[in-house]
């Protein structure tokens, strides 16, 4: 496990990939496994939860994220500019481990958010599957780390799959899957790779609070009993979480 940590950070620079989709990157030598996350600040008293914020990138001298505005803290990092601090905690929960052969990353929409750092710390031999809604993003920072397929649910992009991820991505012949996106789309995917005898690691995409596991709002049920997603998780074999499994929150 990495060491966890608090500093500040400057932002080095970020941009709009996409409409209210932002990737931030910000300046400092940072540890993390693929899987893990940080929690960022960039304010005062209001709102009083930071927002967590899993590992895009990582290279020599900066850290990246990619999110979606989605409530008052997102708005409020996707205004910062080269120069501004943001505050930075972790690497926080727990992160995947790569199976031997070749496997398939499959991320819907911001599910591709801990995917890249995944591919480059995994290497090939690698699959690569992206699926979006309308236009696809970010995309060209997956080129370099294995075959990248694309999926979309909008006509009018050349190459793309038209359809869902989960319809364009079949499982067998891989020695395991990592998967992050919608729960819907997830349970799906449990579905087909159940079927073709293939494990399935999901990282699961649910509000956190405090991030560290103390208040225990972000705890699920699993096989395993109740167990709190910042801290045994956000990452599962997709059997603990899918078979028989149900949040606090009924989902």
């Amino acid at each position: 496990m990495s060491p966890l940590e608090f500093r500040e950070a400057p932002v080095l620079d970020q941009r709009e990939v996409a409409p209210n989709i932002f990737l931030l990157r910000v300046g400092g030598e940072f540890h993390a496994l693929p899987g893990q996350f940080f929690l960022l600040r960039a304010w005062g008293l209001h709102p009083p939860l930071s927002r967590p914020m899993s590992v895009f990138d990582l290279s020599p001298g900066s850290l990246s994220f990619a999110y979606a505005v989605r409530g008052e803290g997102t708005r409020l990092l996707s205004r910062l500019r080269p120069g501004d601090i943001v505050q930075v905690l972790g690497p926080l929960g727990k992160g995947w481990s790569r199976a031997e052969g070749k496997v398939a990353l499959v991320g819907g929409g911001m599910g591709l958010a801990p995917l890249l750092f995944t591919a480059k710390v995994f290497g090939r031999p690698l699959h690569i599957f992206l699926g979006f809604k309308g236009e696809p993003f970010l995309v060209e920072e997956f080129l370099p780390f294995g075959e990248v397929y694309v999926a979309t649910e909008k006509p009018g992009y050349p190459g793309a799959f038209l359809g869902l991820v989960t319809e364009a991505f079949e499982p067998r012949g891989y020695a395991a899957v990592y998967a992050c996106g919608p729960r819907p789309m997830l349970e799906a995917l449990y579905e087909k790779c159940r079927a073709a005898g293939v494990p399935l690691h999901v990282s699961l995409e649910e509000r956190l609070a405090c991030g560290i596991g103390a208040c225990f709002g972000c705890t699920i049920f699993t096989k395993r009993g109740p167990v709190r997603l910042c801290r045994e998780g956000p990452v599962f074999r997709a059997d603990e979480v899918f078979d028989g499994a149900r949040s606090f929150r009924g989902t």
